[in-house]
């Protein structure tokens, strides 16, 4: 059975820190909050003054931009809403877990505890649990809501009581083969191809918007859509990351493709700092060298600190690839062999602008 991580099940979960890490990227945070509000202002004034080209312009994208921030409120609300009732002031506690049997009319997964049966949307859940046996529960409450987390993982999915007999599947250990051959890992490198087709995609569209909104706002002069303009530029300082991540998406490929086997590494994350990268020292092979991971995943980087081992996928070209064998999260990690001497890795001034935050992380 692999290391992974676990959470503290002698504190109350919301003060577990792998638990408040994903928390953090939950939030809804300062920076949406204000262009939010300032999107929901501007669209009203686009009303209140007198039609031009520029405002009608305006009026269209900052109508797009209101709804986009509204939907932005919609994935990990179950998460948000058990913060606020209370239901994560328990703390986790390890149960013998089951899945239970798939039927072809009810998509819904059900985890079958002792005594208890649950039922929800548990995805990347499910191979861990068919593996370990085991699954970390707050709840449920008075209505029957519960929170289940896996080993490995710092996502939180909602799950309530049901009734009823159902079969349970058998476990299914997992051996560690050639990550290419991993479902999940090929499954990982889709959605990471995705992922940057979409970090283009927004760049790119808000870059054509913006030119467009000032281009019709000078003349006649309409300032709601200067403003539409500067709301749309915070987009842009994503492209850089976006260009980073572009290029190292063939090197992570390749990585993959030419492993044997997944390798675990030894590694001390340096204590986070605002500014900094999430980086540390690593016992590779090679020799002592700092990594520093310039795309962190939340569920990866948690279980390098919970653990001290990080595992690779894959090398090519001085990138490791690294991930948690059994799920989809991958990232990568930059490799510089002359730096072991370093106790921080600060960051470019661009990628100051909008850092996430990795302060929950154990020092």
């Amino acid at each position: 059975m692999l290391h992974h991580l676990e959470p503290r099940t002698d504190v109350p979960a919301k003060d577990d820190w792998s638990t408040r890490l994903a928390l953090a990227d939950v939030r809804i945070g300062v920076r949406q909050r204000v262009e939010s509000l300032f999107a929901a202002v501007a669209l009203v004034v686009t009303f209140l003054v007198p039609e031009t080209p520029g405002n009608t312009v305006a009026r269209i994208v900052l109508g797009v931009m209101v709804v986009v921030s509204l939907l932005a409120l919609l994935p990990n609300r179950s998460v948000r809403r058990a913060l606020r009732s209370g239901l994560l002031d328990e703390p986790w506690r390890r149960e013998a877990a089951a899945v239970a049997q798939e039927h072809e009319n009810d998509p819904v997964n059900r985890l079958l505890l002792s005594g208890l049966v649950l039922k929800g949307w548990f995805h990347d859940l499910i191979p861990v649990v068919l593996d370990r046996g085991d699954v970390f529960v707050c709840g449920p409450d008075a209505d029957g809501r519960a929170m289940v987390r896996a080993a490995g993982s710092t996502s939180m999915y909602k799950a309530v009581v049901d009734e009823g007999d159902f079969q349970a599947r058998e476990r299914e250990e997992r051996v560690l083969g050639r990550p290419g051959d991993d479902e999940e890992v090929r499954d990982g490198l889709l959605m990471s191809r995705a992922l940057v087709r979409w970090f283009w995609v927004f760049p790119a569209v808000a870059l054509v918007c913006a030119g467009v909104l000032v281009a019709v706002s000078i003349s006649p002069f309409a300032p709601t859509g200067l403003v539409a303009a500067a709301l749309l530029a915070p987009v842009l300082l994503d492209v850089p990351l976006a260009v980073e991540i572009a290029r190292r998406q063939r090197d992570v490929a390749r990585a993959v493709e030419t492993a044997e086997t997944w390798t675990a590494v030894p590694v001390r994350l340096f204590p986070w700092r605002r500014g900094h990268h999430v980086a540390g020292i690593a016992d590779l092979p090679e020799g002592r060298a700092l990594v520093r991971f310039p795309a962190p995943s939340y569920d990866v980087v948690a279980n390098i600190a919970g653990t001290g081992a990080m595992w690779v996928a894959g090398t090519h070209r001085g990138i490791l690839v690294v991930g948690v064998p059994g799920t989809v999260q991958l990232m990568f990690a930059v490799v510089d062999a002359d730096r072991v001497d370093r106790t921080s890795d600060p960051m470019s001034w661009w990628r100051r602008i909008s850092p996430r935050d990795y302060s929950a992380l154990p020092h």
